[in-house]
């Protein structure tokens, strides 16, 4: 190099290299919520009925010419849960959003960022709520999830016990145990013989490391890529092919990102189950009270439980 060239080294007046672009590596996918049906809740109290067929008879058999006998009928069972208010804030100083600097304003940043977290809030508390509360004018309401509502298809720890949903009582936490082939064929089979049609499994991460060493995927094959040279162990699965129908095993990132992980797994008929929501995601910009904008965004919903039986859960695993 020749003596006196000058180099970036020490040049205070080239300017910084920074794009415009904001990179959040965060999961944002809500498989449940996203795969239910969607409809409208008109309340706070969400309410909708189920009913069931009786037992089939062989011997339901009519003599020729008898009279008509009736039996006793059984009404319809009514049954609802409460809408729960998922909200976040930000604040963002008038000097900041007016300086220029590089990505997104940060008003439209937060904004997305906030929505995406509320989404991942709805698909927690759809999920892992044992009960619902009422709510009062100090108290949030908040709603009922699939680990208070499957009742009819439970498996849990030894000393554990089912959700009651008639009386708002969550299920009660047994000794844990690790994820086993036996416990998710036993769940879908119950899940079958009560009408459910079963497609989705969902579970945490770790849950579907266990699954994929499940013997049912005995087989590991090798595809060999079209030129010859590339090949692909199958050292996991999407789908479980049961008795009773193809079931997607998803990994559900929600169920171990948040606070207290749901150490469970729920064996699901999609049909079966709705996202009511009372409020859709609604941006406000709250009343300005000193140098600063501040912005609030409320969603309010619940989860409708079509029918518990179609789907089963497992609990208590390590």
């Amino acid at each position: 190099m020749p003596a006196n060239t000058l180099t970036s080294y020490g040049v205070v007046g080239n300017r910084e290299d920074l794009i415009d672009k904001v990179f959040m590596i965060s999961p944002s996918d809500t498989p449940f919520t996203s795969s239910i049906a969607k409809t409208n809740a008109e309340n706070v109290y969400h309410e909708w009925q189920t009913d069931s067929l009786r037992a089939p008879s062989a011997t339901n058999a009519a003599v020729e010419g008898a009279d008509a006998s009736y039996a006793a009928q059984s009404p319809t069972v009514r049954i609802g849960n409460r809408t729960q208010i998922i909200q976040d804030t930000f604040s963002v100083s008038n000097t900041q959003d007016v300086i220029r600097k590089a990505g997104p304003k940060e008003v439209a940043r937060l904004a997305a960022k906030k929505s995406v977290e509320l989404k991942k809030d709805i698909e927690a508390a759809a999920m892992a709520n044992g009960t619902s509360t009422v709510g009062s004018s100090s108290v949030a309401r908040t709603m009922r999830g699939l680990a208070g509502w499957i009742a009819t298809n439970y498996q849990g720890g030894a000393g554990g016990a089912a959700p009651v949903p008639s009386s708002n009582t969550g299920p009660t936490a047994g000794t844990a145990a690790a994820f086993t082939e036996t416990m998710l064929k036993t769940a879908l089979m119950e899940a079958y013989q009560a009408g459910g049609n079963v497609s989705q499994v969902h579970m945490r991460p770790s849950d579907k490391v266990i699954a994929s060493a499940f013997s049912g995927n005995a087989t590991r094959m090798q595809e060999v890529e079209g030129n010859g040279k590339g090949a692909i162990l199958q050292a996991a699965y999407a789908v479980y092919a049961s008795d009773f129908g193809n079931v997607a095993m998803i990994p559900n990132r929600v169920m171990s990102a948040q606070a207290t992980p749901d150490k469970a797994a729920y064996c699901i008929d999609p049909s079966m189950w709705a996202l009511a929501t009372l409020r859709g995601f609604e941006k406000t910009e709250l009343a300005q009270v000193g140098d600063a904008r501040n912005w609030q965004i409320v969603y309010e919903g619940t989860l409708e439980a079509r029918n518990e039986a179609s789907s089963s859960q497992i609990r208590d695993l390590t």
